[in-house]
Order: C-alpha cells, then structure tokens, then sequence
C-alpha cells in the first residue's frame, strides 16, 4: 500500500479512514444500532457537527460537554453517562465522538464503561487528535490535575480523519497538534524529521499526506504493541516532563495548550539525552531551534521547578518509584526505559528556561 496514494490503514481490529464521508454514512446508516450518539465539545458543536448532520441520515443524539482540558474528569463523565441514559441508550447504541482528544479520550472511555461496553467511533476534528489521540486506543481522563490517571485502552470500531477539519482551527491548536508530528518524526526516521522542520503550519495548505505519515508511524508502533509493554513507549518522548508542565499549568487561567508542553518537554527530554552523553550537541541545538522557531517561548511555566519534578513521579511509565523517560539517541530514533534523576530534570529546566 503506497504511503501517499493510501486512503485507509487496517488495523488488526478496526481501520482508520482517509476522507471516507461515503464509508461513515454508509456505516452509521446501514448498521442496526439502536441509537447515535454524538459528543461534542462547545466548539466542535459550531464548526464541525452541521457538516457531520449533511452526511448522516440517522437523527443524532447529541451531548455537549464544555472543551479544554481541566473538563476532563469523572464529573464530565458523570454527566455524560447520565444523559446517556436519559436518551435511552443501551448496549446496542454506537457513540460518535466529533472533536479532539478530550471529547476522543473521555467520550471513547464513556462508550467503552456504560453498560459494561458499546460501540464508539472517532471523528477527530483537531490536528492533534488526528495524528496522535484518535489512534491507539488509549482512553480515558485526568485525576486531581494530573493526566490520563484513569482509563484503559480499547480500540474503536472505526477512525475517520478528515483534513479539511483542521482549517477552522485557531493557530495555537494548529501548533499544538504538530508538535505530536515533530515527535512521530523524531523517534522514527531521520528522513520524515528532515520533511517536518521544513513545513510551516501558518502556510503549509496541503496536510493528507503529511497527516497519513504521521498517523502510520503511530499505527506501525501500537499495533506491535498495543498494551505499552515495550516500544509504545517511545511514543512517550517529550511526554515526562511535557505532561509534568502541563499539568502544573492547569491551575491557570489560560494554561499551555498539550503539543505548547510537549514541545518543552521534547527540548528538555533531549537535554537529558545530552546530559547522559547518548544525543551530541548539534542534534540538541538543532531540535532546540526548529521548536524555538516554531513556538514561543514560555520559561514563567518551568518556573516552578520542584512541583513540575514533583508531577514526573505519577507518570505511567515509572516502575518501583524510579522515573523512567524516552530518550534520543538520535534525530529519527529513540530509546525507552531510560532512568533519569532529579538532577538532570531540574538542569534540563533550566536550561530551556535560559534560552
């Protein structure tokens, strides 16, 4: 199957589609669910469901639940298992979920624990979902502020990316899905890094194909190993430290977007790898200058060092109290299970709070 040409990937047990609106319709239509669930974020409930509605004939139920990432709790899940009920929804009902990874992760995780299991689909809707959170089958949502404490993973019935979702997004949710692209390039293939760092997202106008890479790259890690016991972790560069600031940063007002942490985490992740003499220091100036040239810089959210050092120990990836990361060991591959200290995490704060 050509990478370029590609209009779908089959998974072991479901398959991801490329601009497949026939295959949802036909879908959703011709299957004997008893009902249609769809759940919607505030936002995609504007820009994206109207288009959604044109292509379904089957009336949607819709549940709205407000967007960002400090909703993703047990308490919207409460609400939406709640309203599932209410509309009578049964284990023969299927759940849409239009949006990005929030709606993805919570929405799959109500579909997959109401009544034991249903059927659910994913239409991401942001560059974000769609090249990382939609594939992979993690679900779930975040405990006390910290992330993706409680879930499982499960794969939908079906993933369906359509590109042209992602023209109505603000420029920081752009940025904040690429980044997810940087790492996909980073820890695979030295070749698909080079492509990536020379694409603009404010100008680039043509993202299928650059999507469909990005999406094979995870597609080819999880379905080797989907429960994360080896290299699906890889997949985790960036996400130690990442997630670490992304959660000290929810306490603000206007917190870091996921892929603005990521970005940080990625740039402290590779000083790290300088630290233990396994990434040389051209490799680490050149990631530190196409991120730096990409997003702003923020060293106020690394400010509170110890709390963000702090977070790293509830990462999923930890054994035995010990901090576990991914690493590089070079720009296109990447090494997991690597031990890493206080110290190196502190220094590698530092220093992209010095930059």
């Amino acid at each position: 199957m050509s990478i370029i040409t590609a209009t779908n990937i089959e998974c072991k047990d479901y398959t991801i589609h490329f601009n497949s609106w026939d295959q949802l319709s036909t879908s959703i239509n011709n299957d004997n669910y008893s009902k249609v669930i769809c759940i919607v974020d505030d936002n995609t409930q504007s820009h994206c469901l109207p288009i959604l509605e044109q292509k379904i004939q089957k009336q949607l139920n819709i549940i709205i639940i407000k967007s960002g990432e400090k909703y993703k709790t047990i308490d919207t899940c409460t609400k939406i298992w709640k309203e599932m009920m209410n509309l009578g929804a049964d284990r023969y009902s299927v759940v849409i979920t239009l949006g990005g990874g929030v709606v993805g992760d919570m929405g799959g995780f109500c579909a997959a624990t109401y009544m034991r299991g249903m059927s659910f689909v994913h239409v991401p809707t942001t560059l974000l979902s769609q090249v990382d959170s939609a594939v992979g089958g993690k679900l779930g949502v975040d405990l006390d502020g910290y992330k993706n404490m409680i879930g499982l993973i499960l794969n939908p019935d079906a993933v369906y990316i359509f590109p042209e979702f992602i023209r109505s997004l603000p420029n920081r949710e752009l940025f904040s899905g690429f980044a997810e692209m940087i790492k996909h390039a980073l820890i695979s293939d030295n070749s698909l890094w080079n492509e990536i760092k020379a694409i603009n997202p404010l100008t680039h106008d043509d993202w299928k194909e650059d999507i469909f890479k990005s999406v094979y790259v995870k597609y080819k890690i999880t379905e080797e190993d989907p429960q994360e016991r080896e290299i699906r972790k890889k997949l985790n560069f960036g996400h130690t430290i990442g997630h670490a600031i992304e959660s000290e940063n929810l306490k603000y007002e206007f917190p870091l977007l996921h892929g603005e942490a990521i970005a940080i985490g990625m740039i402290c992740e590779c000083h790290i790898s300088h630290q233990k003499g396994i990434l040389s220091l051209e490799s680490l100036a050149e990631v530190t200058q196409v991120i730096l040239n990409l997003y702003d810089r923020h060293p106020e959210t690394v400010a509170e060092k110890e709390n963000i050092i702090s977070n790293t120990r509830h990462d999923k990836k930890n054994k035995g109290g010990v901090i576990k990361c991914t690493l590089l060991n070079a720009l296109g591959n990447a090494i997991f299970d690597q031990e890493i200290s206080k110290r190196e995490i502190k220094i590698a704060l530092e220093y992209y709070e010095g930059l």
